[in-house]
């Protein structure tokens, strides 16, 4: 797959949040939430670190989400895997550098549950941390990292499967690998009635069925995804609405809309480049 960004989208909320007074039912019960603890003993920090994913992959809000990692970090300042996700939604290369020496002293603290984690998103800093200093990472650097992140994944949502994100990103990184049809049947395999209701993986399964040259069903998605966006700040069913109308040739309305998604959030790296995708190809009619 050509130029695909793996983002820190990026992927677990095993409680109710609440915004703007509606119930967003992207939780699982008390019983789950008590499977695994992600890494803190503090309430507070864990609602944080789980609506930072919530925000970025359902929501589409990456200034929400970065400000929410952040947070988590307020209630639990030793908090292992709260820093390696602000580490990765960071654009401060000397923050990520400083997170990432923190993280590989604490590495040997850490439970077997978190490991799993913590490996792929150290991986995913150094990966940034090369692409910020423009070094080019090596091929066996990026095989390492693509093994790791499927094997981790895999193994933690086979222990967790009432884990939404984590999922999430396992399923990104199958469709690296081998494609949209494999990540799609994946997909509709691994997620409950509930999870493929959400905003991440409606999304997701849109663009996969883009790809597919299933644009009907995109489309019918998409307007599954717009019913969940209670805010007009919320940019995933607008960037999604850009692919279909890149899909469709109509470039002129995509690159409208794709500069309304920037100018919402500036922090926004996929629409960025999709962004620049989009003018890129104007240009050249």
């Amino acid at each position: 797959m050509k130029n695909k960004i793996i983002t820190p989208y990026l992927l677990v909320i095993p409680i109710t949040i609440t915004v703007l007074g509606a119930s967003i039912l992207s939780c699982t019960s008390k019983e789950e939430t008590r499977r695994f603890d992600y890494g803190t003993k503090n309430d507070s920090a864990r609602y944080y670190y789980l609506n930072g994913f919530h925000e970025i992959l359902d929501n589409g809000r990456w200034t929400a989400s970065e400000q929410s990692f952040r947070k988590a970090l307020e209630f639990d300042s030793n908090y292992v895997l709260g820093k390696s996700l602000v580490g990765r939604i960071t654009r401060n290369v000397a923050e990520r550098e400083g997170l990432q020496y923190e993280l590989i002293k604490a590495k040997g603290n850490t439970n077997s549950d978190e490991n799993l984690l913590l490996e792929v998103y150290l991986l995913s800093i150094e990966g940034y941390n090369q692409r910020d200093k423009g070094i080019k990472s090596s091929a066996e650097f990026n095989e390492r990292r693509r093994l790791t992140a499927l094997s981790n994944f895999k193994e933690f949502i086979h222990r967790h499967p009432e884990d939404y994100y984590v999922k999430a990103e396992y399923i990104e990184w199958l469709h690296l690998t081998y494609g949209p049809k494999v990540a799609l049947d994946s997909l509709k395999h691994l997620t409950t009635k509930r999870q493929a209701k959400l905003g991440f993986y409606l999304r997701y399964a849109a663009s996969l069925e883009l790809e597919l040259g299933n644009i009907d069903k995109a489309i019918l998605l998409a307007e599954g995804l717009k019913g969940l966006m209670l805010d007009s700040t919320y940019t995933s069913h607008m960037k999604l609405r850009v692919e279909i109308l890149k899909a469709q040739d109509s470039l002129q309305k995509a690159m409208a809309l794709i500069d309304r998604v920037v100018k919402i959030d500036s922090n926004h790296l996929i629409a960025i480049a999709l962004q620049r995708e989009i003018s890129e190809m104007l240009q050249t009619k």
